[in-house]
């Protein structure tokens, strides 16, 4: 027969080896789990280069000559689309420099307003480096 005393020495063993055990498999799970969660920004560099590229195919197009019909809103809006790639600030504000917008119209002083206002978005993160 065993003792109460046993019982409780055995019961102690049991969860000196159980709790850690317990802990480590909850432990292994989250590190697990952290890694998943890395694992996507490592491959999104790539994925963030080629949205890049096609932003600028985007203002390529839209800067074509040969384009009668522009389309001041949506140039406005891809002007601002650079602004969250700050990675390629410098290459975004080149690009910008070189654009030079004529016309009085309303959506020509909206997209000037914004190449400057990303502009200068850009050159504080650069100056905050």
């Amino acid at each position: 027969m065993v003792t109460n005393f046993e019982l409780a020495i055995i019961a102690v063993i049991i969860l000196g080896f159980a709790v850690p055990a317990w802990l480590g498999a909850f432990a292994l799970l989250r590190a697990s789990a952290r890694q998943a969660q890395v694992a996507p920004q490592n491959t999104e560099p790539n994925k963030r280069y080629f949205a890049y590229v096609e932003l600028l195919k985007s203002l390529h197009a839209q800067l074509d000559p040969k384009l009668k019909m522009r389309n001041g809103p949506l140039f406005a809006a891809t002007v601002r689309e650079l602004a969250n790639y700050p990675e390629y600030r410098t290459l975004s504000v080149l690009l910008l420099e070189e654009i030079s917008v004529t016309g009085s119209r309303k959506f020509d002083q909206v997209v000037r307003a914004e190449m400057k206002a990303v502009e200068e978005d850009l050159l504080e993160l650069e100056e905050a480096r």
